[in-house]
């Protein structure tokens, strides 16, 4: 059974291992990494996902060891286009701190090919890139500012394998647009509050050894309503909580456990989702150019862009929510 907590909660005891396991509505999980038993070695990632239904940017800041690295794709939904690019660097003099990690905060980054920075007040963030030769094929650059549109996140909060030193944290807000501008090459792209979604997506994490982790998402705005999913493979002991959630107009709705199938884990097939008993039933299908998916390769990391079709009835049994061709991607990760 899936624990819910309704009020704040430090993740840690004092003996550094997870006090906690289960999830939350609204960010009650208080992580403070220097409590961990396994403070030296927590890997962090916050990515930053952009879309207007016309184009969807992609943006992951990581610290894993002494690496940095910043992931950025950029995919044009309507002529299927897909550009990507990585930036990288040894931390010998410590680690890059990650904005998302306090109220406040800013991460600046450069070297002969980006610019980028993120700042962040409160519940307010600015986004600035300048990245030359972008994909061997454009310079990109993007400048937008994120504001708080409220409504339910999701926190949750796993040790792995039930070895109670080794955690998930996990927090996930569908709650933000954007205003701004992204320009690559001669194309420009002008972003509205009105219809530019964002959703924050910060991970920590420390593991006993390597895992293969993949995360079917979408986040999408039509007028007033919005539809935000998260389904994810299973990362550590979730018994008290997974990350599988979708979200209707700010309201979070839990689910349990889901199957996921495809056809040889090729990435240019469909994907296939269920749970519970006909309460999930929906299909990933990837975008194609040609005979190719849309794929955006950055290092160890890949977003395949596609759209959503099925019901969920975890909604409504007698008036389930259809999905139709829904803009989703799929993240896949060795982590």
């Amino acid at each position: 059974m899936q624990y819910e907590y309704t009020m704040p909660q430090n993740i840690f005891e004092e003996n550094g291992e997870v006090m906690c396991a289960g999830w939350a509505k609204k960010p009650y999980f208080n992580f403070n990494k220097e409590l961990s038993k396994q403070n030296k070695h927590i890997k962090e990632s916050v990515s930053y996902f952009l879309s207007t239904g016309e184009v969807s940017l992609y943006i992951s800041t990581e610290n894993s060891g002494l690496d940095f690295y910043i992931k950025i794709a950029l995919a044009n939904l309507k002529n299927g286009n897909v550009i990507s690019d990585f930036a990288y660097k040894k931390q010998l003099l410590g680690r890059t701190e990650l904005p998302e990690s306090k109220e406040s905060g800013q991460l600046v980054f450069s070297d002969k090919r980006i610019e980028f920075a993120v700042v962040k007040v409160k519940n307010e963030r600015t986004v600035k890139c300048n990245f030359y030769d972008f994909g061997g094929k454009a310079d990109l650059s993007f400048e937008f500012n994120i504001d708080d549109k409220s409504g339910d996140i999701l926190d949750q909060v796993a040790p792995f394998e039930r070895d109670r030193k080794y955690f998930y944290f996990k927090r996930f807000m569908p709650v933000f647009s954007a205003s701004g501008t992204i320009k690559v090459g001669k194309s420009q792209y002008t972003l509205k509050e009105e219809n530019t979604s964002v959703y924050i997506d910060s991970t920590y994490y420390s593991k006993p050894r390597l895992h293969s982790y993949q995360r079917l998402t979408a986040d999408y705005m039509r007028g007033e309503n919005r539809f935000s999913l998260n389904l994810a493979s299973r990362v550590g002991d979730n018994r008290n909580g997974s990350e599988n959630s979708f979200f209707l107009n700010g309201e979070l709705h839990k689910l349990y456990k889901i199957e996921v199938k495809n056809n040889d884990g090729r990435i240019d097939r469909p994907w296939y989702f269920k749970g519970g008993i006909e309460a999930v039933d929906i299909t990933f299908k990837p975008n194609k150019i040609g005979d190719k998916a849309m794929v955006a390769q950055m290092d160890n990391t890949s977003v395949t862009f596609g759209v959503l079709f099925g019901k969920l009835k975890r909604y409504d049994y007698d008036a389930p929510l259809v999905l139709d061709n829904i803009p989703a991607h799929m993240v896949f990760n060795e982590f």
